[in-house]
């Protein structure tokens, strides 16, 4: 295998696993591909009050478990006196079966206990995770004459449906309509919303399609003493579709707008030692970044990238790698200006580094200070080189003469509080120090023209680099996909090959052209 296939096949390599991770990332675990993207946060406060008997009390109370729609930033309880025990972790065999518990040895009177949830909306497809599970039925409805009016029921309503959400919408309307004696003997054994409920669930499941009872908390805006709602989840395992209904409602519900706070007929809150409970539930929303929303939850044990990327580091390591990964860029950007455009430039890599200088002194100002510096080099370059000096130590001295410019110029800009000379210090020494010695030896062999034109080089495509580098939307981008690095790689790579005419050389070229096709007649 030739080196220009190899290199053609790492290419391709490079390029799919760069944007294949990248894809993954985006689509799959919800990671925005441009800055200051949200999400909505809701805090939600659920707050327990009964009479306790003056005895040994143990609270356990039904909270949310892990769901596609919804996912998880953090929960806490809190009370007065009272021990608590936090939930199973999430993702467990059964996830909306969870249960806190609260205990004391003796507790009178009237108690109050607190329990919070913090959960976001998650970015992707809208859809319930629930697992299959055994569908429970009552027995009663097995038994005459509540079997064969089931039967009468479930087989009126699917003459007139089509699918499980039309079934559903039709056996609503039959179980509400008064003068149907099959109803109505269904009815007389359902004398509660939360028996109506099971009625419907039962009759759903018999009828071959799969739902399940909930119990769901309406998830808007800032919202105060709210109950949860009874419903019933229709689930569509082909289409992956869910639907929410309500008792008397034939029209579906987007579970969109709903948070499952509980799976299944058992109870909401079990108390031993007390009686007279009651439940209220609070809700505030905000909306927060995505990617500080994916942060938390990977730090509270959600399952996604975030604990393996760069944003699981310290602050003072992140902001060294958001500079640091933009470099790559920076050269990318040289090598199509030097290669492809055809500018000279003094050195090959230090319009990067002048480029992450103007990062931090802005774009003019480190202009006019590089400028300034620079030329001041030269001067005291030209006069060491009368000197007779060999090159190490010409070169050192030209370092120590760069730093006493620019200590002199941070020292000046304090005394008289001018910003643009204390900005000074953020360029790289050993590089102007380099910089300078390049030049003045330029200037020995090719004249003042040609440092100028390097110079002017140089400054261009630092200017390009930095207008790169300073791009708000690519730091962000290669911070949080930093496999992007492999795309710029293959970039890179794919240009060295490159041989053809430069732009700049077309230009230089021009009059050749013309006097070669000659005179028009």
């Amino acid at each position: 295998m030739t080196a220009k296939i190899q290199l053609r096949f790492l290419i391709v390599i490079l390029v799919s696993a760069g944007l294949g991770l990248t894809l993954v990332k985006h689509y799959r675990h919800g990671y925005p591909m441009v800055p200051r993207k949200q999400t909505a946060v809701w805090s939600v406060e659920a707050r327990i009050s009964f009479r306790a008997k003056g005895e040994a009390v143990k609270v356990n109370f039904a909270v949310p478990g892990t769901q596609e729609l919804f996912g998880v930033l953090g929960e806490s309880g809190s009370s007065q006196d009272y021990g608590f025990t936090a939930a199973a972790p999430l993702g467990e065999d059964e996830p909306l079966y969870r249960y806190v518990t609260w205990s004391q040895q003796e507790a009178k009177g009237q108690q109050e206990l607190y329990y919070r949830i913090d959960v976001y909306q998650r970015p992707k497809e809208l859809s319930w995770s629930l697992p299959e599970g055994r569908i429970v039925v009552d027995p009663q409805f097995d038994q005459a004459p509540l079997a064969l009016s089931i039967k009468e029921v479930i087989g009126s309503a699917k003459e007139r449906s089509a699918d499980a959400a039309s079934f559903t919408s039709q056996l609503i309307q039959i179980l509400a309509n008064a003068d149907n004696q099959n109803s109505q003997t269904l009815l007389r054994e359902a004398d509660t919303e939360l028996r109506r409920l099971k009625l419907l669930n039962t009759l759903i499941n018999k009828a071959g399609y799969e739902s399940h009872l909930i119990r769901a908390l309406s998830l808007g805006d800032t919202q105060s003493r709210q109950p949860l709602q009874q419903m019933v989840l229709l689930v569509d395992r082909e289409t992956n579709d869910r639907r929410l209904f309500e008792w008397g409602n034939p029209r579906p519900l987007d579970p969109e707008g709903f948070l499952a706070w509980q799976r299944g007929g058992a109870g909401l809150i079990e108390i031993f030692g007390g009686s007279g409970a009651k439940v209220d539930y609070s809700v505030i929303r905000q909306d927060l970044p995505l990617t500080f929303v994916l942060e938390q939850a990977a730090n509270y044990g959600e399952d996604n990238l975030m604990n393996l990327s760069l944003s699981s580091l310290s602050f003072e390591q992140q902001s060294s790698f958001r500079l640091l990964l933009m470099i790559p860029f920076g050269a990318l950007v040289v090598v199509i200006i030097r290669n492809i455009v055809g500018v000279k430039t003094s050195g090959t890599f230090m319009p990067i580094l002048l480029a992450m200088a103007f990062l931090k002194t802005q774009l003019l100002t480190g202009m006019i200070l590089f400028v300034i510096v620079v030329s001041v080099g030269l001067i005291m370059r030209a006069y060491l080189s009368r000197l007779d000096l060999l090159l190490v130590p010409r070169i050192s001295a030209v370092v120590v003469v760069v730093i006493g410019i620019m200590v002199s110029f941070g020292l000046v800009g304090a005394k008289f509080d001018i910003p643009l000379m204390q900005s000074v210090t953020l360029f790289p020494t050993i590089i102007l120090a380099w910089t300078v010695e390049r030049l003045s030896v330029l200037w020995e062999e090719d004249g003042p023209r040609e440092v100028i034109t390097q110079t002017a080089g140089s400054l261009f495509v630092a200017i390009m680099a930095y207008m790169v580098m300073g791009n708000a939307t690519l730091r962000y981008q290669a911070f949080v996909f930093p496999e992007l690095l492999l795309v710029v790689l293959a970039v890179i790579l794919a240009l060295g090959q490159y041989s053809g005419y430069r732009l700049s050389e077309l230009f230089r070229f021009a009059p050749l052209v013309k006097s070669a096709q000659g005179p028009k007649s």
